[in-house]
């Protein structure tokens, strides 16, 4: 089976279980509004209640993780598993983005102020190579085995092994939601940041978030419910890449074959 029909057959599958698993589409609400409620009632505590606010943000995270891997695996979702889903993975979830926070502290400690009048761009370089090595991150929280920077680099060696088959889709994806608000015009770089952006794995999500709350209304629920489908494609592709000879699914010279 090539490339192409393994693409297929995931988009398919992912189209059943993401009908079957319909409420966690939703879950991604709830989510917002935790996150707004939480930010505002935490605003007046300062520094500690921004500690608070990423722990809850984390433990979100944590908790659609969960539910996406129930969803990968075609299993329904009901509401107590929702309920549950807060704290299984929620120190996996801080392990890894414990990690990002150490790279972002020597990003912006170490590795800018030795690259003086040059720190903006040797930081957004570092930044373009985290959204692409790290991207399989999510996937890899609830099908790896490892964690924090072992996870990091696990997830690096997925991408030099498999990246222009997992990459490719993922950034057409992601011009797919960029695209109907015209966040797609101007120069080519800004462009490119713009989508790695979306893609960046190490911001809890927020980046999609900020999407979606630019978004007009009428937008918001097909982007919502395509997002769905697409972390569920994600999960089933990362899963055929990995397993089951991938790699004769995924050679460069047989695409489609």
């Amino acid at each position: 089976m090539g490339i192409l029909k393994l693409y297929g057959a995931c988009a398919s599958t992912a189209g059943r279980y993401a009908v079957r698993v319909w409420p966690v589409a939703f879950s991604l609400v709830a989510y917002a509004i935790i996150i707004m409620v939480a930010g505002n009632l935490l605003a007046p505590l300062g520094a500690a209640g921004g500690f608070i606010l990423g722990m809850i943000l984390a433990a979100c995270f944590a908790s659609y993780i969960h539910l996406i891997s129930q969803a990968v695996t075609g299993s329904r979702v009901s509401l107590a598993e929702f309920r549950k889903s807060f704290g299984p993975r929620f120190w996996d979830v801080i392990s890894v983005l414990f990690a990002f926070w150490v790279i972002d502290f020597a990003v912006k400690n170490v590795v800018a102020p030795a690259a003086q009048g040059n720190a903006t761009i040797v930081a957004t370089l570092i930044a373009l190579a985290m959204s692409i090595f790290f991207n399989p991150v999510p996937e890899l929280l609830y099908q790896g085995q490892s964690r924090s920077f072992y996870l990091l680099a696990d997830a690096a060696k997925f991408i030099s092994k498999f990246g222009l088959e997992w990459l490719l889709p993922n950034v057409l994806f992601a011009v797919a939601l960029l695209a109907p608000m015209g966040l797609l015009h101007g120069p080519p770089g800004r462009v490119v940041l713009t989508i790695s952006s979306l893609l960046a794995p190490n911001n809890d999500g927020m980046g999609l978030y900020a999407l979606f709350s630019r978004a007009p209304w009428f937008l918001q629920l097909p982007m919502l419910l395509f997002v769905h489908w697409l972390m569920i494609f994600r999960g089933l592709l990362f899963e055929g890449l990995s397993n089951g000879g991938a790699r004769r699914h995924a050679l460069r010279g047989k695409w489609g074959h």
